[in-house]
């Protein structure tokens, strides 16, 4: 024999499987019975699963070993078990059977109980070089775990057959689940047609109207001013004013709409820029209100950037509303860590509110100020709800009247979408 052809021989040699080792080791739970019911092998998690020793069980009956619960009267273990292992002999197939209970006994060191189990069984036929059955495979899925989490919210005294009756319908269950779950989503896509219906009339149909009440208003003021009195003055004016309420408050509602159906899309957001962006927006449209606005730098998030520009816009307008008649008016954007990790929030030292109210804050048309102190529609605060909860966060308030207020807001990092 040559070096090379010695050098491939133990190459070979040192490649091949050692079968049994691997069949012992593998994961799943095996018995290799002979055709007499002898049990010949066993994997080494079926005897981890059984609290039993290999040298206990090789060269025994199979029943022998695992008899029925001589406690349990309804055990049907042994018969259902020989009655699929007749059929394999028989017929030389593969057999699979149902879910049984089939009770082990524990180890006398423990104190040789019987401990209730439930099993997924297949059997199958092993064929010999002469098509003659050899042996047959024993394997099991060990569902007790899974049966019992079905038993929790039954009553106790519940019989054994009904419990295999409900584990064989869970199939069935799932689907008829599944069917319900699609059937309410088709709902829910129909009620969200309506919705985008709706607002698309909300925004056309209504402003038309609207627009032409404070239109003609605006031009008799302008033109017809002369034959009015001050007090038809007055009453045009009025008009104006509540036509001009009328048109934001269709704003907020068609904001406060599309925040609930709009596709959460998230992604880092940088909440210090988009706060600084804000308040650009609030000293140009505002010039007069001379505040001090301290934003904390580097506030980033995982969230959807035109949803929380809608919670800072409300969050930082709201402040800067009702700091109106502050003489040294302060607004702070930051971040507090808490237990539940990074808490956001807008301070001010404005008018404040009555903290016996702070349930009122977040619903919708819920105002602790009147119209003549502060203008507003009372819909911003129930939109920056609606947008923390779809990022699966909170939001909640603090204040005092005449002390100012502060709205704390949080967006865990990796939550799911809230329901809208």
């Amino acid at each position: 024999m040559t070096p090379t052809t010695s050098s491939a021989t133990r190459s070979n040699a040192q490649v091949t499987p050692d079968f049994r080792l691997l069949f012992e080791t593998a994961p799943g739970l095996y018995l290799v019975l002979a055709t007499d019911l002898t049990i010949v092998a066993v994997s080494d998690a079926y005897l981890r699963a059984t609290m039993t020793t290999r040298k206990d069980i090789i060269g025994r009956g199979l029943f022998e070993v695992f008899p029925d619960n001589p406690d349990d009267p309804g055990a049907s273990g042994v018969r259902n078990l020989k009655a699929s292992l007749d059929r394999v002999r028989q017929h030389g197939m593969s057999d699979t059977m149902g879910v049984q209970k089939y009770d082990i006994r524990r180890p006398e060191s423990e104190g040789g109980e019987f401990e209730e189990r439930f099993w997924s069984p297949v059997n199958s036929p092993v064929f010999g070089p002469d098509g003659q059955m050899m042996y047959i495979i024993h394997r099991v899925e060990d569902v007790t775990e899974f049966i019992r989490l079905k038993q929790l919210g039954s009553e106790r005294e519940q019989a054994t057959e009904e419990l295999r009756v409900k584990a064989g319908q869970m199939e069935a269950e799932v689907y008829s689940r599944a069917q319900e779950v699609s059937e309410a989503n088709r709902r829910l896509s129909q009620v969200n047609e309506e919705l985008e219906s709706f607002s698309y009339s909300v925004s056309h149909d209504l402003r038309a109207p609207l627009r032409a009440i404070d239109g003609f208003s605006q031009a008799l003021l302008e033109d017809q001013s002369d034959r009015l009195d001050d007090t038809g003055r007055d009453y045009l004016q009025r008009v104006c004013r509540a036509a001009e309420r009328m048109a934001q408050l269709i704003d907020d509602l068609l904001q406060l709409s599309r925040v609930g159906r709009a596709d959460l899309l998230r992604c880092p957001t940088n909440l210090s820029d988009i706060a600084r962006a804000v308040g650009a927006d609030l000293r140009h449209r505002d010039s007069g209100h001379v505040i001090e606005l301290d934003i904390h730098e580097g506030l980033v998030v995982n969230a959807d950037p035109r949803l929380m520009k809608v919670v800072l816009d409300n969050l930082l307008g709201n402040a800067w509303k009702f700091t109106a008649n502050t003489a040294r008016p302060t607004v702070r954007f930051g971040v507090e860590s808490r237990d539940e990790g990074p808490v956001y929030f807008v301070r001010d030292n404005g008018a404040g509110f009555d903290m016996t109210y702070a349930g009122r804050l977040f619903r919708p048309f819920q105002r602790l100020h009147s119209e003549a102190e502060f203008a507003g529609t009372g819909i911003g605060l129930a939109t920056v709800r609606r947008v923390i909860d779809r990022h699966g966060g909170r939001v909640w308030a603090e204040g005092a009247v005449g002390q100012g207020a502060t709205v704390y807001f949080t967006i865990p990092p990796a939550a799911t979408e809230s329901p809208a």
